[in-house]
C-alpha cells in the first residue's frame, strides 16, 4: 500500500536511504534551513533539500530535491533541481542530482537525465556513475613487470601460468591476512602464503574449493628455493603495493589477471599459446548491451581468468549501493556462475574472484562441452550469458556455444565473442540452432581487439526460434584505445567512455549509424563489410588465358616467362613452340569500356562442393589429375590412380586454402584435395567462358587470406561481377568472344 508522505517525511526517508550523514571526508545532510552559502558556496542563498559534498572536490557530489508524495514531477520541479546542480558544479566537476517524492526518484548525471529511475538507492550507487578509478594501472603494470622478471630470472619459474598463479596466491594470502615482510626467509615466505590460504577455510564450501585448488596448484609450482634475499624482498614489496591498489574501494571491475597476462606474456613459450583474455572495456560493453543488471544471474561457461564475472560483480554491486550492502553479499554468493576446463586457468579464476572481494561465486571445474556441464547449467537460474569461448575448433568452440544455448532457460540472452566467420563456416549446424533459438544481433568489433583474428559479438535469445527474423548487425570500427609497449591496448586519451555510450545507444535502439545492416539468416550469419570488389581488367583475363594455353601445350609457365624476359632484354632466341604461343599476341581484342556489369552470387551460378582429402600415403600410382592448393600447372600437383572421388571434366577448381582464389578450368576428370572447392556450372560452359569466370573469381578473392579462408559456405554467398544482357542475365556470349579475342585466345580450342 502506498501511503501519502509529507515533504519532511520524504526528506527524512531520503536521508536514511542515501545515508546523508557528515563524516571526516564529506559534509552531508538534509533540511530546509541550510543555504549553499553555509555549505561553502559564497553568496548563494538558495537552500538544497539534501547534500553530499566531499572535502576533495574532484570526488563526485550529490544534491537532493524532495517533494511530497502527492507531487508529480513537472518542469517546475526539474528546473529547481537543475538550478541546484549548476550551483554545485561551480565547485565540483562531477555532480549527481536526485528528485524524490518518497516513492519515485528521478536522477541526473550532471544536467543530463540518467537511465536509472525508480526506487531510491544508497548514495554509493549514484556516486558510482562517476566512478573515479583510483587503481593506478600504470603502477600495476610497472610492478607486474618487476614481479615477472623476478619470478622468471630469480625464482626460475618458467611457466607463464605458474608465475601468474604464484603471484595470485600471494595476493590472495595478503588479502586474507598473511604477514609478508622484507627480510623473511624463502621457507618462511612460502609457508606464510600456504598457511594463510589453509587458515582461510570456512564453512563456505564453494570458497573452500577455490582455496584448496589454489593450495594444490601452488604446491606443484617448481621454483628456485635458493634465490637471493634481495629477490624475495623485491617480490614481497611489489605484491604488497599491488594489493593496496586492488583492495581500494574505488576498484571498478578491472580484471587484474588480464593485466598480469599482458605483461607475463613477454616470456611466454609457444606451448603456452591459446588463452585469450577479454579486454576490460569489452566486458563492460557486453554487460551494457545485453541489459544485464543486479537482478540477473550471469554465466560464463568458458570463464578463463574470470573477466566477465569480475566485471558483472562490480557493476551489479555498484547498482545495489556498494560492497558494504547486504545485496552485495547475495550477488557474490548466488548470482555469478563460471565453468573452466583448464585446471591452472581455473585456479587463476578462483584467485581472481578471491582477490576481488568475493569467495562465493559458483565456479565449476568442468568441460563445458559435456552433458555433465549441461546438467550443471540447467540446474542454475541463469538469465544472462556473457562469454568469450576459445576460438580454436580443437577446444570445441561451437560445442560449448551449443551446450549453453541448449541448457539455459527459454528467453535467456546469450552473448558470445566469436571470430567473424565462425558461424558462416558452420552454417548447416547453426541453422539447426536457429530452429530453437534466435540470433538477434551481431556487433563487429575493432580489428585490433584480438591479435590475428577479427571478431564479433553474437547475441542470441535461447528457446525462441528464429522463424526468418532478420538479424541486426553493425560495425564498431574504433574503440579509441592505443597500444602501449608491454601494457597492451590502453585508453590513454580517455576516449572509450564516450564511444561506449554512443554504441550502447546504437545497439539498444538498433539505429543511428551508417554501418547498420539487417541481414537474412538464410543468406548470412556475419556482418557483411561493404568491400568493393574491383572490376577485372584486361591483364587479369590475359594472365588466365595464357596460363591455360601454356598448360595445354605442356609448357612450364615459369620457364616461359623467364625465356620471354631474356628474349626481350637480351635477344635470346626462343624455342619454336614458345614463338607459336606468342604469335597471336597482337590480336585485336574486344573492349570492356562499354560493358554493363552486375553482381551475382557464385552459389546461384555453380554448385559448390569441397574436395576430398587424400594423404600422400593413400595416393596410388596412376594417370588421374590430382588438383591441390597450387597456383601453377592448372593446379595439378600429381597424378594418381585413386578414382572413388573423381570430379567430372567441365568444372572449375578454386583454392580456398594455400593459394587462395587461384581458379582453373579442368577439361579432364580430376581429384580435388580438401584445400580446393569444385564449381560445377548450372549453365552450359566452354573453355573460353570458363576462363572468363576463372579471372573474375580470382579477382574476387582479395578479401580472403590464411586466417580468413574462402570456405565452401562463404564461396556460395560470395558475389562476382559479370557482363550482362539487356535483361540483366549473364552475357555468356560476350564472355566467350572476349576471351577468344585476347592475345593468346586464338589458341583455345
Amino acid at each position: 500500500m502506498r501511503y501519502e508522505l509529507t515533504e519532511d517525511e520524504v526528506r527524512d526517508k531520503a536521508r536514511r536511504i542515501l545515508d546523508l550523514e557528515s563524516t571526516e571526508s564529506a559534509q552531508a545532510g538534509v533540511g530546509q534551513l541550510t543555504s549553499f552559502n553555509k555549505l561553502g558556496f559564497s553568496g548563494i542563498k538558495d537552500r538544497p533539500d539534501g547534500w553530499y559534498l566531499p572535502n576533495e572536490t574532484h570526488f563526485p557530489a550529490l544534491v537532493l530535491e524532495t517533494k511530497g508524495s502527492n507531487v508529480t514531477f513537472s518542469k517546475k520541479e526539474r528546473e529547481e533541481l537543475l538550478k541546484n546542480i549548476r550551483i554545485v558544479q561551480k565547485k565540483y566537476k562531477y555532480v549527481i542530482g536526485i528528485l524524490y517524492n518518497g516513492y519515485e526518484a528521478e536522477v541526473y548525471k550532471g544536467i543530463q537525465k540518467a537511465d536509472t529511475q525508480g526506487e531510491l538507492k544508497a548514495k554509493e550507487y549514484y556516486l558510482g556513475f562517476f566512478a573515479i578509478n583510483k587503481i593506478d594501472k600504470s603502477l600495476i603494470y610497472s610492478l607486474t613487470r618487476s614481479i615477472n622478471d623476478t619470478l622468471h630470472f630469480n625464482f626460475v619459474i618458467k611457466n607463464l601460468y605458474h608465475r601468474m598463479i604464484f603471484t595470485a596466491c600471494a595476493l590472495v594470502a595478503k588479502r586474507y591476512g598473511a604477514h609478508l615482510f622484507e627480510g623473511m626467509s624463502f621457507s618462511m615466505f612460502t609457508t606464510s602464503i600456504r598457511e594463510t590460504l589453509a587458515a582461510s577455510f570456512s564453512a563456505d564450501l564453494t570458497k573452500n574449493i577455490k582455496l584448496q585448488t589454489l593450495l594444490d596448484v601452488f604446491s606443484e609450482i617448481k621454483l628456485n628455493a635458493n634465490c637471493s634475499q634481495e629477490a624475495i624482498d623485491k617480490f614481497i614489496s611489489d605484491v604488497s603495493l599491488i594489493s593496496d591498489n586492488i583492495n581500494s574501494d574505488f576498484w571498478d571491475g578491472e580484471d587484474v589477471m588480464a593485466i598480469f597476462f599482458n605483461e607475463f606474456n613477454r616470456y611466454k613459450a609457444k606451448s603456452e599459446s591459446g588463452q585469450v583474455f577479454t579486454p576490460d572495456h569489452i566486458t563492460s560493453f557486453m554487460y551494457r548491451i545485453t541489459n544485464t543488471t543486479h537482478e540477473d544471474y550471469v554465466l560464463d561457461a568458458a570463464c578463463g581468468s574470470g573477466a566477465f564475472l569480475v566485471k558483472a560483480m562490480c557493476n551489479m554491486i555498484r547498482e545495489v549501493g556498494g560492497i558494504r550492502t547486504k545485496r552485495a553479499i547475495e550477488i557474490a554468493q548466488t548470482q555469478l556462475f563460471g565453468i573452466e576446463f583448464d585446471r591452472e586457468i581455473y585456479a587463476l579464476a578462483c584467485a581472481n574472484m578471491l582477490i576481488h572481494k568475493d569467495g562465493k561465486t559458483n565456479l565449476e571445474y568442468n568441460d563445458s562441452r559435456t552433458e555433465d556441464a549441461g546438467r550443471w547449467i540447467k540446474s542454475k537460474p541463469i538469465t544472462k550469458v556473457l562469454m568469450n569461448p576459445p576460438f580454436e575448433n580443437k577446444y570445441g568452440c561451437l560445442d560449448i556455444v551449443a551446450n549453453v544455448l541448449a541448457n539455459v532457460d527459454k528467453g535467456t540472452t546469450c552473448a558470445f565473442i566469436l571470430p567473424d566467420n565462425k558461424l558462416e563456416k558452420a552454417r548447416c549446424r547453426v541453422r539447426r540452432w536457429l530452429q530453437s533459438c534466435t540470433l538477434e544481433k551481431i556487433i563487429k568489433l575493432p580489428t585490433e581487439i584480438f591479435s590475428g583474428v577479427t571478431t564479433s559479438i553474437f547475441i542470441f535469445t535461447a528457446g525462441v526460434p528464429q522463424g526468418g527474423k532478420e538479424i541486426f548487425t553493425c560495425y564498431m570500427a574504433e574503440d579509441g584505445l592505443e597500444t602501449i609497449k608491454n601494457q597492451g591496448r590502453q585508453d590513454i586519451r580517455n576516449r572509450w567512455d564516450a564511444i561506449e555510450d554512443e554504441w550502447v545507444e546504437i545497439v539498444r535502439k538498433q539505429s543511428g549509424h551508417e554501418s547498420i545492416q539487417w541481414i537474412n539468416p538464410a543468406e548470412h550469419l556475419s556482418y557483411q563489410e561493404k568491400v568493393e570488389i574491383p572490376l577485372p581488367v584486361q591483364p587479369d583475363f590475359m594472365k588466365r588465358t595464357l596460363s591455360y594455353v601454356l598448360f595445354k601445350a605442356g609448357i612450364d609457365e615459369s620457364d616461359f616467362v623467364q625465356k620471354v624476359k631474356e628474349h626481350t632484354l637480351y635477344g635470346v632466341v626462343l624455342p619454336p613452340e614458345y614463338k607459336a604461343i606468342l604469335s597471336g599476341r597482337d590480336a585485336v581484342s574486344l573492349t570492356l569500356e562499354n560493358v554493363r556489369w552486375k553482381y551475382f552470387e557464385i552459389g546461384k551460378l555453380f554448385k559448390v562442393a569441397k574436395g576430398q582429402r587424400l594423404t600422400k600415403a593413400e595416393q596410388k600410382d596412376g594417370f588421374i589429375n590430382y588438383v591441390g592448393a597450387s597456383a601453377f600447372n592448372n593446379g595439378i600437383t600429381n597424378h594418381i590412380g585413386n578414382n572413388d572421388h573423381v570430379n567430372p571434366a567441365g568444372t572449375i577448381s578454386v583454392c580456398y586454402n594455400g593459394s587462395i582464389g587461384e581458379s582453373f578450368y579442368q577439361d579432364e576428370p580430376y581429384w580435388a584435395t580438401d584445400d580446393v572447392n569444385v564449381l560445377t556450372p548450372l549453365f552450359d560452359i566452354n573453355p573460353s567462358t570458363a576462363l572468363f569466370f576463372c579471372a573474375v573469381i580470382k579477382n574476387a578473392s582479395a578479401k580472403y587470406a590464411f586466417n580468413n579462408k574462402w570456405t565452401q559456405e562463404m564461396m556460395r554467398i560470395s558475389v562476382i561481377p559479370l557482363p550482362v544482357n539487356d535483361d540483366d542475365s549473364p552475357d555468356f556470349q560476350f564472355m566467350e568472344d572476349y576471351i577468344k579475342s585476347l592475345p593468346y585466345g586464338s589458341h583455345i580450342s
